[in-house]
């Protein structure tokens, strides 16, 4: 029998061909059947279904509901006229102090100069007021003369500046409060007044004094009722986060770590060898480079273009530039610590939580607890009090301005040691280096051609 040639056994032994398109079918069936594929995906965005909803409606959904020690001032001006031992000024605020619920509501008795000092620093947010000549109006409804009797007046005084929920808040929580009273000595005059009264009298008495609601200081126009500083604190942290966001795969795609991929283009440009901590720094100076005309610019077209009064604008200017420096340093070091789930952390932590926990749009005093405690850890709270104190009350001391530097200093300094330090751990470890590993490229080729021969065979 003769042998078969060589051609044939060749043919006989060979693997056969097969079209890259019934190759690429079982790999790419088993590809997405397999869980490690899109269970993390998966279980992020359930996660996200639960945690965002919680943070933004959880924390504002009830501002009646959760209002506890919203700070509120009592003045009692001292009275042009004494009426003997039973004083209507005091007798008004004692019982506006016994009736005002104290688990809301923080009222404190001020003199007019503290507390206008206060309202102007956003220290307080509305005054309860019983001007000099209360005693002597009063006295007057139960004497009879000429001409209609004049009704004294009790001010609640509010201010724009800390918002109109907070104003709001003020109001329908003190407001029934005052009528009350003003109920309550109606009747206690009607029963004391011993000679009869005319009708306009009685009427006069039944409601001894009328409730005057004003703001104490009007804001200008174009400030959005006191929301102004919320939103350019907003656009402030946006600006940062999303530079931030974009200033990390850029640096990655010039260096070669990762490929440029426009629209249907693909870019590799070839790989450089830096090292995290070297990586980091250049992507810290990148931003720090391009922010201060970014915050320029975010300033042109908030005051000239869209009319807001900037307040210093110098200040502001310098203020905002570091605004969007600190957080954008620190964006970028959560990107070099967590890598791929850096767009989370930096989420929860500079736009979910900061914005109800910020005092900017709802005053924190309505929030649940949970925001009260994070408050003083999120940047978009000490970014607020810096604009509100710098455009609301001309960055007078004691209105926030100070605190608010010393907040984004310490946020910059500790982005800067922990990514530095962090960076130069992971290039101790060849196990957390970026460097491309040909040995592990191929031991990867190999398990793949590997895997086809398995589905073909």
């Amino acid at each position: 029998m003769s042998e078969p040639s060589p051609a044939a056994r060749t043919t006989k032994h060979a693997v056969p061909e097969v079209s890259p398109s019934v190759v690429a079918e079982p790999v790419t069936r088993r590809f997405l059947w397999h869980p490690r594929t899109w269970i993390a995906s998966v279980t992020i965005l359930i996660l996200l279904g639960f945690t965002l909803p919680a943070v933004y409606l959880g924390g504002t959904i009830d501002p009646q509901g959760d209002l506890k020690d919203l700070p509120v001032a009592l003045v009692v001006e001292p009275q042009t006229v004494q009426l003997g031992a039973a004083s209507p000024a005091d007798a008004v605020a004692d019982g506006i102090e016994q009736h005002v619920d104290d688990n809301k509501i923080t009222l404190t008795s001020m003199s007019t100069d503290e507390a206008d000092h206060q309202m102007r620093n956003g220290h307080i947010v509305g005054i309860i007021r019983i001007p000099n000549d209360f005693n002597a109006q009063v006295g007057a409804l139960t004497r009879p003369g000429p001409g209609a009797p004049t009704h004294p007046v009790v001010h609640l005084d509010t201010t724009s500046r800390s918002g109109a929920m907070t104003a709001g808040l003020f109001t329908g929580n003190v407001g029934p409060v005052v009528e009350g009273v003003r109920t309550a000595l109606g009747r206690q005059l009607m029963a004391t007044g011993g000679a009869p009264v005319d009708t306009a009298t009685a009427t006069a008495l039944a409601t001894p004094f009328a409730i005057a609601i004003a703001p104490l200081d009007p804001l200008p126009s174009h400030t959005g009722l006191g929301t102004s500083v919320f939103y350019l604190a907003i656009v402030l942290i946006i600006v940062a986060f999303i530079g931030a966001s974009a200033v990390h795969p850029l640096i990655d795609t010039v260096i070669g770590f990762i490929p440029q991929e426009t629209g249907p283009r693909v870019r590799r440009n070839p790989y450089r060898h830096l090292s995290r901590t070297r990586t980091l720094i250049l992507k810290w100076l990148v931003m720090l480079a391009a922010t201060p005309p970014t915050t320029a610019a975010i300033l042109l077209v908030a005051g000239p273009w869209l009319g807001m009064p900037l307040i210093s604008p110098l200040t502001l200017w310098l203020f905002a530039t570091a605004t969007v420096a600190a957080v954008g340093v620190g964006g970028l070091t959560v990107f070099a610590l967590f890598g791929s789930f850096g767009p989370l952390v930096n989420t929860f932590f500079f736009v979910a939580l900061a914005m109800t926990s910020s005092g900017g749009a709802i005053p924190l005093q309505a929030t649940p607890d949970f925001f009260r405690a994070i408050a003083p850890f999120e940047p978009m709270r000490a970014v607020v009090n810096g604009l509100r104190s710098i455009l609301y009350f001309d960055s007078t001391p004691g209105s926030g301005m100070e605190p608010a530097w010393w907040y984004l200093l310490v946020l910059a300094a500790i982005s800067i040691a922990t990514g530095l330090i962090a960076t130069r751990v992971f290039d101790r470890f060849p196990a957390f280096t970026r460097l491309p590993d040909d040995g592990a490229s191929r031991s990867v080729d190999k398990a793949q051609r590997t895997e086809v021969h398995q589905f073909t065979a």
